[in-house]
């Protein structure tokens, strides 16, 4: 009996034993692990560790939506493709196999954040080689380029394996062009929606360096901080040394070096200013590329720097009062406190509302106004603010409001909506009916001053309709010019305010008014003339109907 009771416990303890020994090994190398890695190809890898364990659950989401995968060769792969640059959540469940559970209770989790490659070109501009072929590089390896050049079709390169340049063909006509690429990274991604630009150029001479400007030479530049980009067919070291062209003007900015072929002037503050002629200078002859014209060999170029916004222009002359309405900025759009802040809307203009300054303003007023839109209201109001800072030139009666409105012209009224320099002066319009009898009414601000009776052009010389801002004013004048029947005249007139060519609102006695008597201008009485004179300005508004 004490041998059987022995022999019980000595193999009781054994199995104790390998039992303790199993779970040691079993906590050491059974229990279950999972990592969620980032893949070269596949949308991600899971690496499952511990004896018999497997995964239990796998879910891929992207933009809050489920998307299908299948596991093949150590990689999650969608079944469907994805956008680029998406943000894709791989989360992986693990389990031991269920005799150990017990051990080791709740399942083990992974997961991982995935952004799905967005494959770009390096650079904006290449050079191609003699046979057509373009060398485009990306941001990373692709597996498949698609291009198409102006007035082709798309076609697409795929790739036997993934490569950071590929080469393109492009149009045998012509020294330069541009082509659209766009690229996927991997296979089960989409192409983007928007293809990148690339442009190219081929030396004209064997040999001989040539460039490709942007802006291209006679082009425009999209703003007054647009950088200045020289793209040399030769290292710009071996083309050029340590000599950088000239611009003019000359702002301040800085030149840099993108890459050895690329050379860049990035202007500083206000750049070259809006409507702006630039002018680019090399210290000896460089053989410049612009399609569709022929290769130029030129010591310099020019561009012009487009027009600033005419919108924004509208916001600063309503927020200063020169026009007749307020601007307030939309809720959240912060007002600019900066010259900085400032210039940065001459190009952006501000969200918000535009609102009458007054209910009595006339409808015929208020259809000279269209937002965004270079009317004459528009002009006028930037000629008296140019008349209120004593800049104004009365040449300007034949300009443009984006020839008015120049760097100077838009600095000045950036610094003067800083200050809160509103208009001195108060809002006035006249407006002529030839319906008899005729009559002039003045508005000023947005009220009836006066009403007279006035004489319009005869039928042989009549006064054209329209609206236009006064551009010229004298007290008194010798007013020369030729009558319909050919004989000259010479009258002194009064009060006398100049608004469509030759065209004027001014006093001269007759002996009644109210119908065509004039050869274009508008007369009024001289006493009814020398009343309104002084309540009138520069670019106010004169409107004849009739």
């Amino acid at each position: 009996m004490r041998r059987l009771v022995l022999r019980i416990a000595l193999w009781l303890g054994a199995v104790a034993v390998i039992m303790g020994i199993g779970v040691v090994l079993a906590l050491a190398f059974g229990r279950p692990t999972v990592r969620v890695e980032s893949s070269r190809t596949a949308l991600a890898s899971i690496d499952v560790g511990g004896f018999g364990a497997r995964v239990m659950s796998l879910q891929v989401v992207a933009n809050g939506h489920s998307v299908p995968v299948v596991e093949s060769g150590g990689g999650t792969w969608p079944t469907q493709d994805l956008a680029q640059g998406e943000l894709v959540q791989v989360r992986a469940s693990v389990d031991a196999p269920s005799w150990l559970r017990w051990l080791f209770g709740s399942p083990v989790t992974s997961s991982l954040h995935v952004r799905t490659p967005e494959p770009a070109p390096t650079a904006t501009v290449s050079v191609a080689s003699a046979r057509r072929m373009l060398p485009v590089r990306f941001t990373s390896p692709v597996t498949s380029v698609a291009y198409r050049v102006p007035g082709g079709t798309a076609r697409t390169i795929h790739l036997a394996r993934p490569a950071s340049m590929v080469k393109v063909p492009v149009p045998w006509t012509g020294y330069s062009g541009t082509v659209e690429v766009t690229a996927t990274s991997r296979a089960w991604e989409r192409m983007a929606s928007r293809p990148r630009t690339v442009s190219w150029f081929i030396p004209p001479v064997k040999g001989q360096p040539a460039a490709l400007a942007v802006p291209a030479p006679g082009g425009t530049a999209v703003s007054s901080e647009s950088p200045v980009t020289l793209t040399f067919s030769e290292p710009v070291s071996k083309v050029l040394g340590t000599n950088r062209p000239t611009l003019s003007p000359d702002v301040p900015g800085r030149w840099s070096e993108p890459d050895p072929y690329t050379l860049s002037f990035t202007p500083s503050g206000f750049g070259f200013g809006p409507d702006t002629q630039v002018t680019v200078r090399f210290d000896h002859a460089v053989s410049l590329v612009s399609s569709p014209a022929d290769p130029i060999s030129t010591t310099s170029y020019q561009f012009t720097v487009g027009p600033g916004s005419v919108l924004r222009l509208q916001q600063l002359l309503a927020q200063l009062g020169y026009l007749p309405l307020t601007f307030t900025p939309a809720s959240g759009t912060a007002q600019p406190t900066t010259l900085a802040a400032e210039e940065a809307t001459v190009y952006a203009p501000l969200r918000g509302s535009f609102a009458w300054r007054w209910s009595g303003t006339p409808a015929s007023l208020v259809a000279q106004w269209a937002p965004g839109q270079a009317t004459a209201m528009t002009k006028g109001a930037l000629m008296t603010f140019e008349a209120a800072q004593n800049t104004y030139n009365y040449t300007l009666e034949y300009d443009t409001v984006d020839q008015m409105a120049t760097a100077s012209v838009w600095t000045s009224l950036l610094k003067a909506a800083l200050a809160n320099e509103r208009d001195p002066f108060s809002y006035s319009y006249i407006y002529v009916t030839k319906v008899l009898p005729e009559t002039l009414t003045m508005w000023e601000n947005g009220q009836v001053a006066m009403t007279a009776l006035a004489n319009t052009g005869i039928p042989q010389s009549p006064t054209a309709d329209g609206t236009y801002p006064i551009y010229l004013r004298y007290k008194s004048q010798v007013m020369r010019g030729t009558n319909p029947n050919g004989t000259p005249y010479a009258d002194s007139v009064s009060w006398v305010n100049y608004f469509n060519g030759s065209d004027a609102v001014h006093g001269f006695v007759r002996a009644s008014y109210g119908f065509p008597q004039s050869v274009g201008c508008v007369e009024l009485p001289p006493a009814t003339a020398g009343k309104i004179f002084p309540q009138l300005m520069v670019g106010d508004l004169v409107t004849v109907a009739g």
